[in-house]
């Protein structure tokens, strides 16, 4: 009985150390496999980081401005401050009547043709339109100024969409769009029998019933 159940306690340890050695093998080759596979494998490579994307810097907000109040005295070289709005541009300008000066006669009839008047004696009002607020008016048309005689009356006579050489309306550059940009440009105008154009009045937008006027 005893020598029986020693035999059968040997064969089963044998046995155990079989299965051991088989484990450690198998866990050693699988070792050596995984080894391989990764020694064989390349990195894969990292993402390249997109660039990015510029940020518009946002517009400037347009700065409040004091408006000049209608019914202002002003002499030539002076400058008033009036809100625009035309074909949707919307800020402040600045107006500065620089000087007048005269015109060829038979130049001025020659451009209106048969809308002409020979008694009406041409002038060209010479001004700078600045921009006082820094709003978007690149490409706006100059305010309509219209002429006065030296003591800020009616001349006599009026000329509208008339442009000769030498007093041809200009037009804000399309960067005109910060605050102390400016363009020169002119009006023509005229005056009746007996009169002369010395000076300008702005009458727009809320200064219809009492003008800025420029004076000598």
């Amino acid at each position: 009985m005893n020598r029986t159940r020693m035999t059968v306690l040997a064969l089963t340890s044998a046995a155990a150390l079989a299965l051991a050695g088989c484990s450690d093998d198998d866990d050693s080759d699988s070792s050596a496999a995984d080894a391989d596979s990764g020694s064989s494998q390349e990195a894969a490579p990292e993402p390249e980081e997109e660039p990015a994307a510029e940020e518009e810097s946002p517009a400037a907000e347009p700065k409040e401005v004091e408006v000049t109040p209608p019914g202002t005295k002003l002499k030539i070289g002076d400058t008033a401050v009036v809100p625009y709005d035309r074909a949707g541009a919307t800020g402040h300008i600045g107006i500065t009547v620089t000087g007048v000066s005269d015109v060829d006669k038979a130049a001025f009839d020659a451009a209106l043709g048969e809308n002409g008047d020979a008694d009406i004696t041409p002038f060209c009002v010479e001004f700078t339109v600045e921009n006082a607020d820094g709003s978007d008016l690149g490409g706006s048309y100059p305010p309509d100024l219209k002429g006065v005689t030296a003591d800020g009356g009616d001349t006599g006579a009026t000329v509208f969409g008339a442009d000769i050489e030498g007093c041809a309306e200009g037009q804000a550059p399309d960067e005109f769009a910060e605050a102390g940009a400016s363009y020169e440009t002119k009006r023509l105008q005229g005056a009746g029998p007996g009169a002369s154009v010395a000076g300008a009045s702005y009458e727009e937008d809320g200064y219809e019933d009492d003008p800025v006027v420029w004076t000598p």
